[in-house]
């Protein structure tokens, strides 16, 4: 349950608690989305063969095991193990708690349950980091025990709630579909999580980025050919569903610059701890939180077209900003652009989101959802990747121009400078990248139901 995010601040803490090196800590993230990328294809199969409510309540026993499990381990490699099996859990759970939305919850109520469920992701991203810092300092095995009361919760409102569903006993798991996926994805997870250490004179790189181009090839001719797909593809004949969700991959190359390189800056050139840089954060979650609701309440009036467009257009604005920032940017302006970036973030997902899964026909919502949660999972692992590999490469060159040799200790005027420099040209890109999906917006004007008659399955 705990979010991969929310260890980035604890590595350095884990290596000195299991007396072990960063590359042995770095599975703890690493195992953890590999486990998620390579599970989500399987939810909406899932869903149908066992019932929603009983994968999601499974989910939920099972992340609460795990989490106990996490606080027990007694050396780096069970803590993976078991942080592995979170990932498992959790690669279910976010795509069939957002088909059951679509199953359960009235139509007219969807866009306000979408910003709840959407919320309570995005919120982790916020206030994980300061509250792993605190927790790691007190007490590491409460990062994971944290987390079980709420699971508890959760678990017995699933259970007395959650209305049962008739599972379909004879829905067959596409074996070859499912071999596929899991190939694929795996290699384009472990080729983008390793693209700043590796180059392209690396045989590795090449077998990954084959063995990933070339299973995700035959995925999806086998998903196009056979009579029960793992995932319904033919969702995409669906124009308002593909741009939403291409919009949706696109912004999250904006999101992530600010949730990961944000962090990074604030605690290596502004020398703020782990604990304090998640205070900082804290402002910009209490925007998220109103403009999520917002757009929710904001959906049937407006339209997901115009709220998309207007949180696009100000997480555009916000991001050039930091593409100008300098070592003597206050916190103060740190902490307000922040907040007016999560609020193009609360107004631009939830209806993106919202719009693409209305236009997918009655009993489709699991492959959708599904889709949904594992292309935005491989998504995330190669921006990360790509944009750390382009920030090691830029700092590099910058280090080189400004004459700063290796050994020079950070804190220089100069390494400042070149990191400095090197974090704003990311946020440049990242300004392109929201910018081309200002135009995807227009895609979004018609209803869902218009659309779902038009696809073909």
């Amino acid at each position: 349950m705990y979010p991969a995010s929310s260890l980035n601040v604890a590595l350095p803490g884990f290596m000195e608690i299991f007396n072990t090196d960063l590359r042995s800590v770095q599975w703890l993230l690493t195992g953890f989305t590999l486990a998620m990328g390579v599970i989500a294809p399987v939810s909406g199969y899932a869903s149908e063969r066992f019932g929603s409510k009983r994968i999601f309540i499974f989910c939920i026993a099972g992340i609460i095991v795990s989490s106990l499990l996490c606080a027990l381990s007694w050396n780096i490699y069970a803590l993976i193990l078991f942080r592995v099996a979170q990932g498992l859990f959790s690669g279910l759970i976010q795509p069939v708690s957002l088909a059951m939305i679509y199953n359960i919850v009235p139509s007219e109520k969807q866009p306000f349950a979408i910003s709840i469920w959407s919320f309570s992701t995005v919120l982790s991203t916020s206030i994980a980091p300061s509250l792993s810092g605190y927790l790691q300092g007190f007490n590491w095995p409460m990062l994971f025990l944290s987390t079980v009361p709420l699971a508890i919760g959760v678990l017995l409102a699933g259970i007395r709630f959650l209305p049962s569903e008739i599972a379909n006993t004879n829905k067959s798991l596409d074996k070859t579909g499912l071999l596929l996926a899991a190939a694929g994805s795996l290699s384009l997870l472990i080729l983008f999580g390793n693209l700043s250490r590796w180059n392209w004179s690396m045989p590795i790189f090449w077998i990954c980025l084959v063995i990933g181009i070339g299973c995700s090839i035959g995925f999806v001719r086998h998903e196009l050919r056979v009579k029960s797909p793992l995932l319904e593809l033919r969702l995409f004949r669906s124009s308002l569903f593909s741009s939403s969700l291409i919009f949706s991959l696109i912004l999250y190359i904006g999101l992530f610059t600010g949730v990961y390189f944000m962090p990074l800056y604030l605690q290596d050139i502004k020398g703020l701890t782990p604990f304090h840089t998640g205070l900082v954060f804290l402002p910009a979650a209490f925007c998220l939180t109103c403009a999520t609701f917002l757009a929710g309440r904001l959906y049937h009036r407006a339209g997901p077209a115009w709220l998309v467009f207007a949180g696009s257009a100000i997480l555009l604005v916000s991001t050039l900003y930091f593409s100008t920032i300098h070592p003597g940017t206050s916190l103060v302006a740190i902490i307000v652009w922040l907040a007016i970036r999560n609020i193009g973030t609360g107004l631009a997902i939830n209806p993106a989101t919202n719009a693409g899964m209305s236009a997918v026909p009655v009993g489709y919502s699991g492959h959708a959802s599904a889709l949904i949660s594992w292309l935005r999972q491989i998504a995330a692992a190669m921006i990360l990747g790509l944009f750390t590999s382009l920030f090691d490469t830029r700092f590099t060159s910058h280090q080189t121009r400004l004459g700063l040799q290796d050994g020079v200790q950070p804190g220089t005027p100069a390494y400042i400078d070149a990191y400095t420099l090197s974090v704003n040209e990311i946020f440049l890109i990242a300004s392109v990248s929201i910018a081309i999906t200002l135009p995807i917006c227009l895609l979004l004007r018609r209803s869902g139901q218009d659309h779902q008659s038009n696809i073909n399955l």
